[in-house]
């Protein structure tokens, strides 16, 4: 058993990917990082905000993120150039150096993101993955697995910590029906939801959501690991995206990496 596990792990790992997996991973990850900066076209224009605004960051937290000034047009070329290296990154062109650009650019741009879309400008948001995985892309030899491993496990990681998170800040009885039903009812009080109303009323229903939650947040970070657990894990998390959309109104930028965890060696042509 012990064997098998480590087997398991070494070909996760350390193990060769095909050249299909690598292409896949690298059109999805930077096409979706490309959507995320379209949602917000005029992201550098954040810097021309008051002074008054800035304040309150420290200014070494400016400086981690590569924000030694607050001059527009710097911003500017640098968001132009990230979008340049992304698309580069999405045709192979020169690995080495637009991975590793584009990385240092994400990572540069990503509190701007999680700024406007949390008002958090301590994290990277929604580029966290694509952050990371172009760092590895980078770093990584050519056909290598884990730079594909690794933005799977982080994506992975968001469902498991969620769990944590609940646990620790409600405990075990946010995953019962009862729990489900009046959340559904807060969120339907804010914002009148059908979905929302009718999941209230079910208690069958609530209780389907508070067990395939439990479900998702303790058994998707298998998927990483196994591709017979994607057959259950994946659906079960397009399920999921789509109650929390349409009963909460919540929506999670994200979705779109599930395609990483696609054999998309079926477009091989041998």
């Amino acid at each position: 058993m012990i064997e098998r596990l480590r087997g398991l792990w070494e070909k996760t790992w350390f193990g060769r990917a095909s050249g299909t997996t690598i292409v896949a991973a690298r059109v999805i990850v930077a096409a979706h990082s490309l959507w995320i900066l379209g949602s917000h076209p005029n992201l550098p224009s954040v810097i021309g905000w008051p002074a008054a605004f800035w304040k309150p960051i420290p200014r070494l937290l400016l400086i981690r993120f590569g924000y030694f000034g607050l001059n527009d047009r710097v911003e500017w070329t640098l968001f132009i150039l990230l979008l340049c290296f992304l698309v580069a990154v999405m045709f192979g062109v020169a690995i080495r150096v637009t991975a590793f650009a584009a990385g240092l650019l994400l990572y540069h741009f990503g509190p701007l993101d999680s700024l406007l879309a949390s008002g958090d400008f301590t994290s990277m948001g929604g580029l966290t993955v694509p952050t990371i995985f172009m760092f590895a892309l980078w770093a990584a030899d050519r056909n290598d697995r884990w730079p594909v491993t690794l933005a799977q496990l982080f994506l992975a990681l968001s469902f498991f910590l969620s769990g944590v998170t609940k646990l620790s800040y409600v405990g075990w009885r946010w995953y019962t029906g009862s729990n489900i039903q009046q959340m559904a009812l807060t969120y339907w009080s804010l914002s009148p939801r059908p979905a929302a109303l009718w999941l209230a009323k079910h208690a069958w229903a609530a209780w389907s959501v508070a067990i395939g939650s439990a479900s998702l947040d303790a058994l998707f970070i298998v998927a990483v690991f196994s591709k017979s657990a994607r057959w259950i894990a994946i659906p079960l998390a397009v399920v999921a995206l789509i109650v929390r959309s349409t009963v909460f109104g919540l929506h999670w930028l994200s979705a779109p990496l599930l395609l990483l965890f696609i054999d998309w060696d079926f477009l091989r042509k041998d």
